[in-house]
């Protein structure tokens, strides 16, 4: 499990080393975070997946800002064996729902909006755009992180808070095995 070899195999010795230095668009913004953090988060956030009925084989697509938490979503996905599909913050809401309808996703993990060279990008309203295309009825759930705290429009039957689910998920999430041939990610 790729999951595994990023994280699990380094706990014993590496556990609180630097597994990621992030900087945000403004270098003030910064964060390190540990192997032994990133395990927790991304045990953490693949049993919110697992909650929220994704489980091994489905697709899920990442439309997230370069931040920590999309490293997250992507290694949670492939603890549990589901299939991630990243899509690159500055697509229009028509190409994300293209990848959407081509891949058949089940959830899209998004952010309230990202921020580059200082302007907001409204990925959550693009999200939303996307999804009134009648052809991505797979989606069943729309997970948002708020990175900037703007004011978002909420599907109150669709829409769930990153930070929520991670406030409640447990700990420990096994890594699922995986087979050589399995798919992991699609990319476009």
């Amino acid at each position: 499990n790729v999951s595994y070899n990023c994280l699990d195999r380094h706990l014993a010795e590496r556990g609180d080393q630097v597994a990621i230095i992030w900087e945000g668009d403004d270098p003030a913004e910064s964060r390190n975070i540990t192997y032994r953090e990133l395990h927790e988060q991304v045990c953490k956030f693949a049993n919110a997946l697992r909650g929220q009925d994704v489980h091994r084989g489905d697709v899920v697509t990442i439309y997230m800002p370069m931040i920590p938490e999309a490293v997250v979503a992507m290694l949670a996905c492939t603890r549990i064996g589901a299939i991630h599909s990243v899509v690159f913050g500055g697509f229009s809401p028509e190409a994300l729902a293209g990848r959407i309808i081509d891949c058949k996703s089940k959830v899209v993990i998004t952010a309230d909006e990202g921020i580059r060279a200082g302007k907001k990008i409204p990925l959550k309203a693009n999200v939303d755009d996307a999804l009134t295309n009648p052809e991505t009825s797979s989606i069943q759930k729309v997970i948002v992180c708020k990175r900037t705290g703007g004011d978002i429009k909420w599907n109150q039957h669709r829409d769930i808070w990153f930070e929520d689910l991670m406030k409640v998920a447990g700990t420990v999430c096994a890594p699922k095995e995986m087979g050589a041939e399995e798919a992991l990610f699609i990319l476009y």
